[in-house]
């Protein structure tokens, strides 16, 4: 009996937000905008998310099903090598912004390492989540993140996730949610989120 599949789509949607918000970060000029720390906070937050649920609900996870498969445990050890990077520069950079000096070469080196990062997650471990994980081993990474989230983080998450999307991306990621939270995304969350301060660029169409 074939394996039930899952979608990894949202992990590109999710690449895709981060990256948005580095190439607007890179374009900014003035780190005492309100918009600039706002962007910079919400970015970090969702990607410090993001990197600890992979790191212990995911990478783990997948780390079982390679007894005989060296290839496997070695995308994971680069998958990990990279997190403690980006984590590195990730400090650099909030270090930087957070003082007077010169900050957009911090973050430029940033966004080029976590582009390279997605790009090689997406081509070397989507692929063997989508072959090895069971439904429920993927949605369980899912909650860890909504855990993380605590009570009532979709309302920020959603509007910043979307931020930029094209119509096809919202249609499916709103298509998860209940018609209760749909309704408060549409009147409450999404308005209050694009009537704070943001930097806006466009986003990364991923495939």
């Amino acid at each position: 009996m074939p394996k039930d599949t899952i979608d990894t789509t949202m992990m590109y949607v999710v690449h895709n937000a981060f990256l948005r918000d580095l190439d607007a970060l890179t374009s900014a000029t003035d780190n005492d905008d309100p918009s600039v720390r706002a962007t910079w906070d919400r970015f970090k937050t969702f990607l410090h998310i993001h990197h600890t649920a992979e790191d212990t609900h995911l990478w783990p996870v997948l780390r079982g099903k390679f007894a005989d498969q060296p290839s496997g445990r070695a995308v994971l050890a680069e998958m990990e090598r990279e997190h403690v990077g980006l984590t590195a520069l990730l400090a650099a950079a909030d270090s930087a912004l957070s003082a007077s000096g010169p900050w957009i070469t911090d973050v430029q080196r940033l966004n080029d390492a976590l582009t390279a990062h997605c790009e090689h997650e997406e081509e070397r471990a989507l692929p063997l989540i989508a072959d090895l994980l069971t439904p429920a081993e993927w949605t369980e990474f899912g909650l860890e993140q909504r855990r993380q989230l605590g009570r009532g983080g979709g309302a920020s998450f959603l509007p910043w996730l979307l931020d930029g999307a094209n119509a096809e991306t919202q249609r499916m990621v709103l298509g998860q949610l209940p018609p209760p939270a749909r309704l408060l995304y549409r009147v409450a969350w999404r308005p209050r989120y694009l009537r704070g301060p943001r930097l806006q660029s466009a986003s990364r169409p991923k495939a």
